[in-house]
């Protein structure tokens, strides 16, 4: 028996051990169970339409902890975050591991997956694919069950007649399967059992070897016309990559470990998808009247703030509900419409990057704050100053406010997971502060978003941006202190904030100036 263990191939181990799991896994779910909860399920998205509106080169972006051949990559990502990060950058389909022993995945990976997703408002646009070994009907139950629009089957690992009914099993449940392939044989065999979506993988699943020219020999093999669509599953870290794959008759690339291990992981897709860089989004603070509003919104503000705490631009509860309501006549909002949430991190602890952690809360949060302002904008923020979490949470249920944004000096971070909207959390930025010392203030989770203004707020001044440059290497911000429309443009270049906040800079002798907010607006997006 050690001596067979020994020549047995790493495929060969994996999927017996596969067999114990699946064997296990029937005695504490039953099928019935499983049915059940399919039929209480949304229906599954169409892979092959995900995959084709999102030519000519779709990316499926992969949730991984672990690999036979690489070891420990990255045990301690949250599964929900990572692949709602994939998918706000641009990835069609999220495959998530599912195997437990050499992967590090699971059932509850696949399924948190899929509720971000929805929380996020992506789905069913973006496709869940559980990745494992399959052998078993039970497991493309499991997959249905647990989330899955489709599932991967390997030709590697069943015999022609076993593989063809897996994919019969699977289009019954409405999923089309991806199958994969790892050589020119494996190909052949998975165009004759009908495959509609072909994978091919560069690494030898016996020797775990990879060769990436297999894609391109396999993809010769596939009829003209035959409206096949074939995907490169593996050994994909840059957009030549992508490109060589595309030459290569692809239609989509699987990235896994160079996504994993990416500081910032969302950038490197939209870096692999050769994406333009999205345009800095503007807030206009201190709106006092309907009027100024209504003018920041039609000449493209998106976001709208109003300060409900002492100041001279302060407004009551009452003045802040009829700005909402103006905004929202004007530019009225889908019916049950709501802000999309990024998930919080299934185990508390500390993945042991926290500047990693920082940075993808962050960024995770101001794609779906895009989104949010592409489907529903302008949204109002309702900046407050050391109030109480009730007087706060009161004023944003009474006003419609979509954000609330803390000002103060005392509220801390922790305070806006009692608040009933996402937050802003400024950090007021000292004189001669150092980038590092601004990144050891800033904090992922619970605020959504982190605004470095001159300290004091409103006053016109401006702070380091060589500082602020330097801290967006880190971790994105909203740029705040002492814009113009005069000088925005410059803080864009030179910052490359994801969204800038004006106040006194659009204003003449203290009133909000139309044609300023116009120029500013204008002067921002066009940097």
């Amino acid at each position: 028996d050690l001596v067979a263990v020994a020549v047995m191939s790493k495929l060969n181990m994996i999927v017996a051990q596969r067999r114990i799991d699946v064997a296990e896994a029937k005695t504490r779910m039953s099928t019935e169970e499983l049915r059940a909860r399919i039929g209480a399920a949304k229906p599954p998205a169409d892979f092959v339409e995900v995959l084709k509106r999102n030519g000519p080169m779709a990316l499926l972006g992969e949730m991984k902890r672990a690999s036979p051949s690489k070891g420990d990559i990255a045990r301690g990502v949250d599964a929900a975050q990572q692949g709602l990060s994939y998918a706000l950058a641009g990835a069609c389909t999220i495959s998530v591991l599912t195997e437990p022993n050499w992967f590090k995945g699971s059932l509850d990976d696949l399924e948190r997956v899929r509720g971000a997703l929805e929380s996020g408002g992506l789905s069913p646009d973006v496709c869940v694919l559980r990745k494992d070994f399959i052998i078993d009907e039970y497991q493309l139950l499991e997959a249905r069950a647990y989330g899955a629009d489709t599932a991967l089957l390997i030709v590697a690992s069943l015999p022609m007649q076993e593989l063809m009914a897996l994919m019969a099993f699977a289009r019954g449940l409405g999923m089309e399967p991806l199958v994969e392939a790892a050589n020119e044989a494996e190909m052949l065999t998975a165009l004759d059992a009908g495959a509609r979506v072909i994978g091919v993988n560069n690494r030898n699943l016996h020797t775990f070897e990879v060769d990436m020219t297999t894609t391109a020999r396999c993809a010769a093999l596939v009829p003209r016309e035959s409206g096949v669509l074939l995907l490169a599953l593996s050994g994909v870290a840059s957009r030549a990559d992508v490109t060589a794959f595309a030459d290569a008759g692809a239609v989509g690339v699987l990235v896994g470990e160079s996504l994993m291990r990416a500081p910032s992981p969302a950038g490197l897709v939209r870096e692999l998808l050769a994406l333009p860089a999205q345009p800095t989004l503007c807030k206009v603070c201190g709106v006092r009247d309907a009027a100024s509003a209504a003018a920041a919104a039609a000449a493209g503000a998106d976001l709208i703030g109003l300060i409900l705490a002492p100041s001279k631009r302060q407004v009551s509860v009452a003045q802040a509900a009829e700005i909402v309501q103006a905004v929202r006549e004007a530019r009225p909002r889908p019916t049950g419409w709501a802000v999309g949430r990024f998930p919080s991190r299934a185990a508390p602890e500390s993945c042991g990057d926290e500047p990693r952690e920082t940075r993808q809360w962050l960024e995770g949060w101001s794609a779906l704050l895009r989104r949010a302002v592409a489907e529903a904008g302008p949204l109002i923020v309702g900046v407050f100053v050391d109030a109480s979490v009730q007087d706060m949470n009161a004023a944003a249920e009474a006003a419609g406010l979509d954000l609330i944004q803390l000002h103060g000096q005392s509220e801390g971070w922790d305070v806006a997971s009692e608040l009933c909207r996402p937050v802003v959390r400024v950090v007021h930025m000292e004189p001669h502060m150092r980038a590092d010392q601004v990144c050891g203030q800033v904090r992922g989770g619970p605020p959504a978003a982190v605004l470095l203004d001159s300290k004091g707020g409103g006053t016109g001044v401006i702070f380091d941006w060589a500082i602020g440059a330097e801290v967006q290497q880190r971790t994105p911000f909203i740029l705040a202190g002492g814009l113009t429309p005069d000088n925005v443009a410059a803080a864009v270049r030179q910052v490359r904030p994801w969204c800038v906040d004006v106040s006194s800079g659009v204003e003449t002798e203290g009133q909000k100036d139309h044609d300023k907010i116009r120029a500013y607006i204008r002067n921002a997006k066009d940097a």
